[in-house]
């Protein structure tokens, strides 16, 4: 994970959690074989006083690389919050839904997260179920994922230039190969105009221009952290040059 860029604050000890709890889930989210598990994808810990040793609680065995990567990476952000330095984009605290035991992350409902490496674009997953997919219920999705942005309000993230929305049919996951192609279409809106409340939504998502096949899952990439690739993002953040940070829309 790369960047260091957040805004100036004082982290609490839950910070830490978050860290933990929101790296784990970057790789609980897909199974082994990509398959999203019940209620992992925003499940947010329960703030203690303890310090996770991450050594000790070094998992045994190959199979698990992923996890053991995770509670490194975890260890490394406690180190770093004992410092002083600011923790990385991808651990803010998202308006995500609440999920856990007997409670699995809903459809129709945004799950947000951030790439490290592009901290001017809020990722934005809105998830359908339509066994019979149709395009035309596509601009009513994004308009009701962009409104769910809207009601939460610019304070609820980092400071934003662009707002990357893919909408996600979730009856399509099958398994690691269909994966990638339940992620339809998506579309990249300007931050500022999603939380102007002066402008239209309908007219947002009808003026700005689709991409299907915005996403590549590669579970043969070194990182876990990797494996998941918004390529709209990828392509757009290359076209505007705002990789490094949030930049003038």
């Amino acid at each position: 994970m790369k960047i260091q860029w957040y805004r100036r604050r004082r982290f609490p000890k839950r910070g830490f959690w978050a860290a933990l709890v929101g790296s784990l889930c970057l790789l609980a989210s897909c199974g082994r074989d990509g398959k999203p598990r019940q209620g992992v994808d925003s499940v947010k810990a329960t703030p203690t006083n303890s310090t996770v040793n991450a050594e000790a609680a070094q998992p045994r065995g190959g199979d698990d690389d992923a996890l053991r990567e995770a509670l490194n990476y975890a260890a490394k952000l406690e180190a770093d919050r004992l410092q002083g330095k600011p923790l990385p984009p991808s651990m803010f605290p998202f308006p995500n839904f609440e999920g856990g035991p007997g409670r699995p992350v809903p459809n129709y409902v945004n799950c947000y997260s951030m790439d490290d490496r592009f901290p001017a674009y809020l990722l934005c997953e809105y998830p359908v179920e339509a066994d019979h997919y149709e395009e035309s219920k596509e601009e009513d999705w994004f308009r009701a994922s962009l409104k769910q942005i809207r009601r939460s309000g610019p304070k609820k993230f980092p400071p934003l230039a662009w707002i990357a929305v893919a909408i996600r049919n979730v009856a399509e996951h099958k398994d690691a190969s269909t994966f990638e192609q339940s992620f339809k279409v998506a579309a990249i809106f300007k931050a500022s105009g999603v939380f102007d409340s002066s402008q239209n939504l309908a007219g947002l998502v009808s003026h700005t221009s689709k991409d299907r096949r915005p996403f590549q899952f590669d579970p043969t990439r070194p990182s876990p952290m990797e494996q998941q690739r918004w390529l709209i993002v990828e392509r757009h953040a290359a076209t505007n040059r705002t990789a490094e940070g949030p930049g003038h829309p």
